[in-house]
Order: structure tokens, then C-alpha cells, then sequence
């Protein structure tokens, strides 16, 4: 009788101990949930912007890259975005995923920023927050851009302009 009650308590804990690792196992991405993709054209070149104190900073976007203030780094790659791939665990791929002048630029389970051109292609606006962050192509434009921003009459216009 005590021999049965040992075995079946055994059979219980090893039960037990296998459901706990199953449920430990680390979900794997596959690859075939992230597709390499380029930056169109449009978006590409050298953006300049003025932070904080006034001073202008060059920003890049390059066929495979992403580097602009407050949107998560893309110097991994950029990949097309797909509910599968916003959704996969452990990834921290750039996604972006672009319609006419509009390009939606996310990390998984992370922020989304939406950029817009201009059809000139001297503007870019890119909404990270509640603010839209003003890059032009030319030194002097961003300098500009950075005193007419501050007015929120002009935050809401861009506002609806980029989303």
C-alpha cells in the first residue's frame, strides 16, 4: 500500500515538473516572420533638425537604416511590417511599413512613429509622441522650422497632416 502511494505521488511530481518546464520553453521566431525590406527612396538622405539648443544636427536614413531622434535605432536592418512580426517575442527589428508619402516606422511591442514628405521632398515630419519633430533637407530650413514649431496652431495642422 505505501509503495503504491509513493509511486503514484512520484508520477504526480514528475507530471507536475514536466507541465512547469513545457510551459518554461522559449518561444523561438522564425525567421520567415521577418522579410528584409528598403527604405523608399523618398525618405532616404540626410535630414537636419535643431534640438534643443538651437544647434542643427544631421540625421540619416539610408536604404537599410534608420537613425532619427526619439524613433527606436535601425541600424539592425529594416523589415517589413506584419502583424506576425510586431507580434513575435525577443525581437527588436525596426519595422516599417509605407503608403504613398507616409511611412509607419515600429519596434515590436514598442513605440510607433509615423513619418510624412512633403511631395517637394523638403520636409519630413515625424510624429513620435504628441509632437511632430520638423527635418528638412537644408541646414538653414531646419533653423527655420525649429522657431515656427513651437506654435500649436502648427502642431495641430501637422498633426493631422501625419496621422
Amino acid at each position: 500500500m505505501k509503495i503504491k502511494r509513493i509511486l503514484a505521488f512520484l508520477a504526480g511530481m514528475l507530471i507536475a515538473v514536466s507541465a512547469v518546464w513545457i510551459t518554461n520553453q522559449p518561444e523561438q521566431v522564425s525567421a520567415s516572420v521577418f522579410q528584409k525590406t528598403t527604405v523608399p527612396k523618398k525618405f532616404r538622405g540626410t535630414w537636419y533638425s535643431c534640438w534643443g539648443n538651437g544647434k542643427v544636427q544631421p540625421f540619416k536614413i539610408t536604404r537599410t537604416e534608420i537613425n532619427l531622434a526619439g524613433c527606436a535605432d535601425g541600424k539592425g536592418g529594416v523589415y517589413k511590417y506584419t502583424k506576425r512580426a510586431y507580434n513575435a517575442k525577443g525581437s527588436s527589428h525596426l519595422l516599417i511599413r509605407t503608403k504613398g508619402n507616409r511611412m509607419w516606422i515600429c519596434a515590436p511591442h514598442g513605440q510607433t512613429s509615423t513619418a510624412y514628405v512633403t511631395n517637394s521632398r523638403k520636409n519630413l515630419y515625424v510624429f513620435v509622441t504628441t509632437w511632430p519633430n520638423t527635418y528638412s533637407k537644408s541646414k538653414s530650413a531646419a533653423k527655420r522650422n525649429y522657431k515656427a514649431d513651437r506654435s500649436m496652431s502648427r502642431r495641430d495642422k501637422l498633426s493631422k497632416l501625419v496621422w
